[in-house]
């Protein structure tokens, strides 16, 4: 390209490159199409690519043409040397006519690639004050030598590929951030045990995650209900989905429908604007409904619909939302004993009640405990700068020897205070609290008490035992019993519970 180009055809030229470079992020294929456009404006025998490593030492050979482009991929130019290294550091481009006479002149690389180099250009690949590699090309086919047109030419051809190489690092950083906090995020709801009931439960989520079908997954407080609802939706067609998790107890009553159904602009006092609800949010994935016992009778109403025809109204509109959403609920309620009561709706009960799936206490699959505690043992080394082995064989039996009220998320609890407890590489039985081996079992409540006697001893002791698995933190507490910290506070008032 020289002086005498039609300015118009150039500009269209470096729109269509830079529409080119911009429409992929593919590093390979960037480099690939600005070395071929390199060596083509120029009309070089070759050319090639050299990018800044991470220390900013040595420019690597990312990409190149000609009959040398393997050998030359295996080089390396240190930062200042050779002509490419030259113009790295000086951050200026350099024609050379002869590089022979050169004394810059790298003449290892032609000696290991065998290729003679007689002339060449090179620019810098400059992002802002900084260098990022450099674009050089070799000899001319005419055998002529490079003028400042091509010089000027190629300048521009590197100041586009500086900013769109940069922008494909980038992303690929981000990619790949991306990627390691999925597979973090991923551990942090596998569901651990090996036990025959924890095998039984996950044949059964095997089984039903393959189709479309609403799941109720029953069990106590702390027993992993969300997380075998996320495995379910993990195994399922809808993986690549969003997977939206409420917990109908943790929201107020009045606040609830709006959350899940969204609502528009003047809905109420305060609604400035419309807002999607959780069920929307959730479209071609899963929504797991936890504590659905809870629900009250209007928003029991709405989720029937969306069962039935898989469609609502937002609070205050009157435009139908059509969505396509598996539902899983679950709850540690007795549903059947709701319907008796008046408190939760029939025909919403058969609905939900398709495929039940029951999730056994921790006291009921202690083979799982030494599992489950080193899992958490490892999950809290990698988030802090401990670096504990393993427990010993005291505080392994009285982990396997407890009840565990509030199953899985007491046992994480405790690992959790342990582990800041112990000054060594091991958790010994001292770092972990006082645990009976049958918390409110029959050796602990007489049998001759009123039944209102026994429950009340019964919530004392186990309160103050979950009290004690969080250090006495009131609120923690009352999010590993799922209850409000205001009635937390009542019921230690009551109940007479002090540290």
């Amino acid at each position: 390209m020289n002086t005498d180009i039609d300015p118009r055809k150039e500009l269209e030229f470096f729109y269509t490159f830079s529409q080119t470079l911009f429409s992929t992020m593919d590093q390979d294929r960037l480099l690939d199409i600005i070395i071929e456009t390199a060596k083509n404006l120029t009309h070089a025998e070759g050319s090639s690519l050299l990018l800044l490593d991470e220390p900013g030492e040595n420019l690597l050979f990312a990409h190149a043409t000609g009959e040398v482009s393997a050998e030359l991929m295996k080089l390396t130019v240190p930062m200042g040397q050779g002509i490419a290294g030259w113009v790295a550091r000086e951050r200026r481009p350099q024609i050379v006519n002869s590089a022979e006479n050169d004394e810059r002149w790298y003449k290892g690389i032609d000696e290991r690639t065998k290729f003679t180099t007689k002339s060449l250009l090179c620019v810098p690949l400059l992002v802002g004050d900084r260098t990022v590699g450099v674009v050089e090309v070799i000899n001319k086919c005419d055998g002529t030598v490079f003028s400042q047109d091509d010089q000027e030419i190629l300048l521009k051809v590197a100041s586009l590929a500086a900013t769109v190489l940069e922008n494909a690092s980038r992303y690929q950083k981000l990619k790949d951030q991306y990627a390691r906090l999925k597979q973090e995020v991923a551990g942090r709801y596998d569901i651990i045990g090996s036990s025959r009931a924890m095998t039984d439960v996950l044949g059964l989520a095997q089984r039903v995650a393959a189709g479309n079908t609403t799941v109720l997954l029953q069990g106590e407080n702390g027993t992993g209900k969300e997380l075998l609802a996320r495995y379910i939706h993990a195994q399922s067609p809808r993986r690549d989905g969003p997977f939206i998790a409420v917990n109908c107890a943790a929201i107020p009553i009045d606040l609830l429908e709006s959350e899940l159904f969204g609502y528009e602009k003047g809905a109420f006092t305060g609604a400035v604007g419309r807002r999607k609800g959780h069920f929307e949010t959730a479209h071609n994935g899963t929504i797991f409904l936890d504590e659905v016992g809870d629900l009250p009778p209007a928003v029991q109403a709405k989720i029937l619909r969306v069962l039935q025809e898989r469609e609502f109204i937002r609070l205050g509109g009157n435009d139908t939302i059509k969505v396509d959403v598996r539902i899983v609920t679950a709850t540690n309620q007795n549903l059947q004993e709701l319907v008796k009561r008046g408190r939760f709706r029939e025909d919403l009960y058969y609905r939900l009640n398709v495929f039940q799936i029951f999730l056994p206490p921790l006291r009921q699959r202690t083979d799982d405990i030494p599992v489950l505690a080193r899992h958490f043992l490892d999950r809290f080394n990698r988030e802090t700068t401990k670096n504990i082995t393993g427990f010993s064989d005291e505080a392994l039996a009285a982990l396997r020897e407890y009840a565990w009220p509030g199953n899985i998320r007491e046992l994480q609890n405790v690992i959790e205070r342990a582990m800041v407890l112990a000054p060594g590489r091991v958790i010994e039985r001292t770092h972990l609290p006082p645990m009976s081996p049958c918390p409110g079992g029959d050796a602990e409540v007489p049998q001759m008490l009123s039944l209102e006697e026994a429950q009340r001893r019964f919530k004392q002791r186990y309160i103050s035992n979950a009290l004690f698995a969080n250090n006495w933190n009131q609120r923690k507490t009352a999010g590993m019993l799922e209850i409000q910290p205001t009635y937390l506070s009542r019921l230690i008032k009551e109940l007479g519970i002090t540290k």
